[in-house]
C-alpha cells in the first residue's frame, strides 16, 4: 500500500507528464487529484519492476516512466534495482528517447542527485518533481488505499 506522501508524489508526476504532452496510459493505484477519474490499467513491468506511471505521446510514441520515491526508500536496494531496470529503456527506444520523471520530497533532492550520479541514467532524459516539505507526511504515517 502507498502512503499519503507517495500518492501526492504520484499526482505531481502525473501533472508533469500531462504538461509535457504525455497521455497517461497506466498507473499503479489511484490519483489524489480529482481531475483523473478513469480506471487505468496497472503498468507492465520494465524488466523486473513495475513503475508507478506510464505515459505516451500519441503522435511520436515517446514513452514516459513515472516513479515516486519517499525519503525513506530512496537508498533501498529495490530503488537502485528499479532505476537500473528503467534505465534499460530511458534514452534507448526507437524514434524518440524514453523519459523518466522521478517525484521526491524536497529534503531527498541531494540524496537523489547522488544516487543518479552513481547510476548510468542519461540525466538529460530524467526530470524531477519535488514535493514541498510542508506537504510531506510523517514517515510513520498510515498506509492508504
Amino acid at each position: 500500500m502507498a502512503t499519503k506522501t507517495h500518492k501526492m508524489l504520484v499526482d505531481l508526476i502525473a501533472r508533469k507528464m500531462r504538461e509535457k504532452g504525455y497521455t497517461i496510459v497506466a498507473m499503479e493505484g489511484n490519483f489524489l487529484g480529482s481531475w483523473e477519474t478513469e480506471e487505468m490499467p496497472i503498468p507492465l513491468k520494465i524488466r523486473r519492476h513495475r513503475p508507478d506511471l506510464i505515459g505516451i505521446r500519441m503522435n511520436t510514441k515517446k514513452i514516459c516512466i513515472g516513479e515516486a520515491k519517499t525519503s525513506s526508500d530512496l537508498f533501498s536496494k529495490r530503488t537502485t534495482d528499479q532505476f537500473n531496470d528503467f534505465s534499460s529503456i530511458v534514452g534507448k527506444t526507437s524514434g524518440e528517447k524514453a523519459e523518466l520523471i522521478i517525484g521526491i520530497p524536497l529534503l531527498a533532492r541531494d540524496k537523489l542527485f547522488h544516487l543518479l550520479k552513481s547510476l548510468s541514467l542519461p540525466l538529460d532524459e530524467v526530470s524531477i518533481v519535488i514535493l514541498p516539505e510542508e506537504l510531506v507526511g510523517d514517515e510513520n504515517e498510515e498506509d492508504i488505499i
